[in-house]
């Protein structure tokens, strides 16, 4: 497969997290990456001390080019900056990944561990529109700079367990609005050449599990699903994909990538 230099990629939610992870693993391809979010060295989110400026830099050392944009991906003004920025700058997209979630249990009104109708409504309009409004405000504003790409990729990260919940009930249904969303994506940009899939994956040691002393329990690093990301966006085949969830786990059987430790770690099931 080839490496992915020439490739002009967008990261969202890139601060931290499986956003990082993604965004220093297409560095290391080569890629041209935009890290966008809204943790930056000005104003940190959730009293985090990642920032996106910290990822960008990352990317560039990895052999990249790692661009930082602030950015609220449930802004569309915001969105809209985002895009016209980069139509000034390389006139295309060739891969955008949304990762950005806003609807973290830190950040919501108290009712962690409790039934759906024990928590507030407040949760719901949380988890939806930081994860399924973000994703469709900003691929919609990406479509027309991916129609720019001989063959573009969007990956949209989510959740999604066929026989279990994924969490809580609006948790459950922000993930399941994700798939659904990209199932109808892939359908709908087939013709323009552009894939769409949703990826799922299992439970990562991102810096907010290792603070809240879940390292341990975590199965697997962020750079897997990153190495994902890499392996679907050098596939010359990957409409063949379009519109389907797709585990981590399965790709990496299907691809031969494994995590940092030579392992292929299981799918995680919440």
């Amino acid at each position: 497969m080839s490496s992915l230099k020439s490739k002009i990629a967008v990261v969202t939610g890139a601060s931290r997290g499986a956003g990082r992870g993604i965004a220093y693993e297409l560095g290391r391809a080569g890629a041209t990456v935009y890290v966008t979010g809204r943790s930056t060295q000005e104003s940190s989110t959730d009293d985090r001390p990642e920032t996106i400026e910290q990822t960008a830099a990352g990317v560039t050392a990895r052999g990249g080019h790692g661009i930082a944009v602030r950015c609220d991906h449930t802004d569309p003004d915001d969105v809209a900056r985002l895009f016209q920025q980069i139509h000034d700058q390389h006139g295309r997209i060739d891969l955008l990944v949304n990762s950005v979630f806003g609807g973290s249990e830190a950040s919501l009104p108290p009712g962690q561990g409790k039934r759906f109708w024990e928590r507030p409504p407040e949760h719901w309009d949380a988890m939806m529109v930081a994860g399924p409004k973000a994703y469709l405000l900003t691929t919609r504003a990406a479509v027309p700079l991916l129609e720019q790409s001989p063959a573009a990729l969007i990956v949209n990260l989510t959740s999604f367990s066929p026989n279990q919940p994924a969490g809580n009930l609006y948790y459950d249904l922000a993930m399941q609005s994700i798939n659904r969303m990209t199932c109808v994506m892939g359908q709908e940009l087939r013709t323009a050449r552009i894939a769409a899939v949703a990826l799922c994956p299992g439970f990562m040691r991102t810096e907010r599990v290792v603070d809240a002393g879940f390292g341990n329990q975590a199965t697997e690093t962020t750079a897997y699903v990153g190495r994902a990301v890499v392996a679907l966006a050098q596939d010359p085949d990957i409409l063949q994909r379009t519109g389907q969830a797709l585990f981590v786990s399965e790709l990496a059987r299907d691809y031969g990538f494994s995590d940092q430790d030579g392992s292929q770690p299981a799918s995680f099931g919440l």
